[in-house]
């Protein structure tokens, strides 16, 4: 299948292995009338996860581990096709296959695959009310020839890679929590946008904040922490689970669903330069939300940093908050 939008990150549906990629809104415009939109077929670069990731470690952090590579940080890879792929890869549900071809946006690519596996077939069943033979036989086929030919290999070992965050002004500039000496306080923690606002993202931070409530910890009393879900269908899934409340309980704020703070508009967006951000959104270019420092991180990370009251990582069964003095 093929999705044209208007949108940089179109290429979130290549997670169910659509061609999906945005273009400029005149030639939107312009295919009303010519029924075409002219392009030209890309190179690709095949990014290979292999290894079994560490608990803390999401598809948002292969993306942050992908946008420091040499390859792309240096801008070669704009304008190609990413194909994600590797048993790593493969061990992702859906919902994180699709931060990865999201964030296929910040690597500057047209677009952002993933081979359509049974994962796929059962996503299609579920959300779509395909029967499985409907959906297998629209997944059928669609990964690459064993003899494809690729204009650059990159890969990457899951065990290997540890939380990350990328330093503001740009997702490429990242770094493991663990290797900074300071701390950075947080005054805003946002999560949501289309990166991080999915059901899965949702079970991130209800994991974290769950844990924080059983021991009495809340979000820092400096810290204004935001919840944002991409649709409709993602609130409700966080109302059945008892998520909402549970958000409330420990101090975060849920706002209703819709772009946010990714895109500078309503609660999350920082009002002067010096507050400082931790956000699980997928770009953190200068102004992108406010005029603060503005940390990428995954979704464990910002929810734990809320509690904390500064950047931290994540790691089940230990405190966040601090004891009183």
């Amino acid at each position: 299948m093929v999705i044209i939008g208007s949108d940089s990150h179109t290429p979130h549906a290549g997670a169910v292995g659509c061609v999906a990629f945005g273009v400029g809104t005149t030639a939107i415009f312009n295919s009303w009338i010519t029924k075409d939109v002219r392009l030209t077929v890309p190179e690709t670069v095949k990014v290979v996860v292999r290894g079994a990731k560490p608990t803390n470690v999401t598809a948002k952090d292969f993306m942050l581990e992908i946008l420091r590579h040499p390859y792309v940080k240096s801008g070669r890879a704009i304008g190609k096709l990413v194909e994600y792929c590797g048993d790593a890869v493969e061990s992702l549900s859906v919902d994180e296959r699709a931060t990865m071809t999201n964030m296929t946006a910040e690597v500057g690519g047209f677009t952002g695959y993933v081979a359509p596996d049974q994962k796929t077939v059962a996503y299609l069943m579920e959300y779509r009310g395909m029967t499985r033979e409907a959906a297998e036989r629209l997944c059928r086929g669609l990964a690459s020839d064993a003899g494809a030919e690729y204009c650059e290999v990159i890969e990457i070992d899951a065990g290997a890679i540890r939380p990350l965050i990328a330093l503001p002004g740009d997702p490429g500039n990242g770094r493991a929590i663990a290797e900074g000496a300071e701390r950075v306080r947080v005054d805003i923690a946002y999560a949501g946008s289309c990166t991080a606002g999915k059901k899965e993202d949702m079970d991130m931070y209800a994991r974290v904040l769950a844990a924080a409530a059983e021991r009495g910890e809340r979000v820092a009393p400096w810290v204004r922490f935001y919840i944002q879900c991409g649709s409709q269908d993602v609130k409700r899934y966080c109302e059945e689970r008892g998520y909402l409340e549970l958000f409330r309980n420990v101090g975060a704020m849920f706002l209703e669903p819709s772009c946010g703070a990714c895109i500078n508009a309503g609660p999350g967006v920082s009002k002067t330069g010096a507050e400082v951000t931790i956000s699980a959104i997928n770009r953190n270019f200068p102004g992108r939300s406010g005029p603060g420092q503005l940390y990428l991180a995954n979704p464990y990370t910002v929810a734990a940093s809320a509690i904390a009251g500064y950047i931290t990582e994540w790691q089940p069964g230990l405190a966040l908050a601090e004891p009183p003095a």
